[in-house]
């Protein structure tokens, strides 16, 4: 059997149109949906898919094959961001820390947006709240800001306030 590559990667698409709530549904494959719906036979509904091309639509559903959209490999960020590292042989899901610390610190607005739209909001969150042990206090106002948090939600301040500072 082929394997399918990333840019034929479709999902399944099933509206229900006499249900209210759930009327969305978002199965892997049509096999995956007939063996849930057995209602529904799947070389009729493969057959019918696959010829015309068009979604299949009666009074209670339609059903129709639609791609997966990808993320790009790396966000649009500038190589200036990171200029002590080899900008095209990063690793940008390992170093995700590294690249959301160094765009709350160093970053535009714009930048920051493209940081979101590449890992998602929850997920800088989750590393600000979980993840990231230092920012500057400028940054740690900055993420605050715009995350709507409170310092006591980042794992740096927390880190910073258990730390004793040396007096001279």
């Amino acid at each position: 059997m082929q394997e399918q590559t990333d840019q034929n990667r479709r999902v399944l698409v099933v509206q229900w149109k006499k249900l209210a709530e759930h009327s969305l549904e978002v199965f892997s494959s049509l096999k995956n949906f007939c063996e849930n719906h057995p209602a529904y036979n799947y070389n009729t509904l493969n057959n019918y898919l696959s010829k015309r091309k068009i979604p299949f639509e009666n009074d209670e559903i339609r059903i129709e094959r639609k791609p997966v959209q990808q993320r790009s490999a790396k966000p649009d960020l500038p190589k200036h961001l990171f200029w002590e590292f080899d900008y095209d042989k990063m690793d940008w899901q390992r170093s995700y820390r590294t690249v959301i610390e160094r765009v709350i610190e160093r970053g535009l607005p714009a930048e920051w947006e493209a940081m979101i739209n590449f890992y998602t909001r929850n997920r800088v969150i989750s590393a600000l709240t979980e993840d990231i042990p230092y920012l500057t206090d400028h940054g740690m106002e900055a993420a605050c800001t715009y995350f709507q948090l409170s310092k006591t939600q980042l794992k740096c301040y927390t880190r910073k306030q258990l730390r004793q500072e040396h007096w001279n």
